[in-house]
């Protein structure tokens, strides 16, 4: 049972002694290391379960920097989570205190229990919020295996962050880290492990690409359309499980009818599914197949890369379409359908159209005035 006035006491202290603890953590500085971003955390596996990249070294100063005593611990983290904010550390016997603060002004402290020299529990009483949060580590000999965080138990909103999951190869590196849902958060693979997972998505997604647009044209609506976007924005699970926007060929002949050889915008707006109702729209339905992408994606992301990847992976699928499929064959397709990838800062006047439609096709699109020449 936590003790939530324990806590409204120690965050009271903090505020008040905020010298107090600078002080004393600027007593035991040893050395400063400065980084590109943030590089290190107390909490385990932080990165991998963020998602996100450790900082590096620097040479030069900057604004993150991290100052450690004598025996390499943290006692001062600068800038790295937040601007402007400093986290002092102190450590008693079985006890890591985090005091954050923002211009002198506490932001919020934090307590880790060791256990057997591992932490056992973190907790973070947020007084603005009057919400307390709770990490328990569960181990096996040596390797944290699962993380449980009790205060989302009875929340299904936030399921997949009740337990967190930690898988390792046989030399004891962390191969995978799992979501409560079992969704891969994290994960090591060879290269050739991902060239081979990506070209068995690759032909998979041709496939339920095809089968999208099947659905569609099932559909008792009399409408034609003309074109697929696969629309990406920049959030993971957009990447991985996108949605699949068809245009409606009406609406591109009003688009036609209303041109103006003054406007600037009208191949914009002549390849924006945002133009288009959303009565058809679809998504991806094979939960096996979105896993393997997301495994991949997230592969990516901790690489710095994965939006370029993922988009880049969703070009060859509409390419590679639009070069071996006859959409004549499908009922309701316009002469001129295309498959493309389309995102928030696409561009058409300059050439984004090229890496998801063949020349050929690209050309025919251009001789109907429906795309730029470049």
């Amino acid at each position: 049972m936590i003790n939530e006035e324990y806590y409204v006491k120690l965050n009271q202290d903090a505020a008040d002694n905020y010298y107090f603890y600078k002080q004393e953590a600027e007593a035991q500085v040893h050395r400063r290391e400065y980084t590109t971003s943030k590089r290190y955390d107390i909490m385990p596996y932080w990165f991998e379960r963020e998602g996100l990249i450790v900082g590096e070294r620097s040479e030069e100063e900057t604004d993150t920097y991290y100052e450690l005593d004598d025996q390499g611990r943290l006692l001062i983290l600068a800038c790295d989570d937040l601007i402007d904010g400093y986290t002092y550390v102190t450590y008693r016997d079985d006890l890591i205190t985090t005091r954050t603060y923002v211009e002198g002004v506490l932001d919020g402290v934090k307590e880790y229990w060791l256990q057997d020299r591992h932490i056992g529990r973190s907790v973070e009483y947020v007084s603005r919020f009057n919400k307390i949060n709770v990490e328990e580590y569960i181990y096996e000999g040596n390797q944290l295996v699962q993380v449980y965080q009790p205060q989302y138990e009875n929340n299904e909103y936030y399921t997949h962050l009740v337990r967190t999951y930690f898988e390792y190869d046989e030399q004891g590196g962390l191969l995978r880290v799992l979501d409560g849902t079992q969704g891969v958060i994290y994960v090591e693979m060879a290269d050739a492990e991902v060239q081979t997972l990506r070209e068995m998505v690759k032909k998979e997604l041709m496939l339920a690409v095809k089968q999208t647009m099947d659905t569609i044209c099932e559909s008792p609506a009399e409408r034609a359309y003309c074109f697929l976007s696969i629309y990406l924005h920049d959030e993971v699970h957009a990447v991985y499980s996108p949605m699949f926007n068809p245009g409606w060929e009406e609406v591109r002949e009003e688009q036609i009818e209303e041109k103006d050889e003054h406007d600037e915008y009208y191949y914009y707006r002549l390849w924006s599914s945002g133009e288009h109702p959303l009565n058809d729209q679809q998504e991806l339905e094979d939960h096996d197949l979105i896993q393997r992408l997301r495994t991949l994606i997230i592969y990516w992301r901790s690489r710095g890369d994965w939006f370029e990847e993922g988009k880049r992976l969703w070009q060859e699928v509409a390419y590679e379409l639009n070069v071996t499929t006859n959409w004549s064959e499908y009922s309701k397709l316009t002469d001129y359908f295309v498959v493309f990838v389309e995102w928030e800062a696409m561009d058409v006047m300059n050439g984004d159209l090229h890496a998801s439609i063949p020349a050929n096709k690209l050309a025919l699109l251009q001789s109907e005035d429906l795309a730029p020449i470049i």
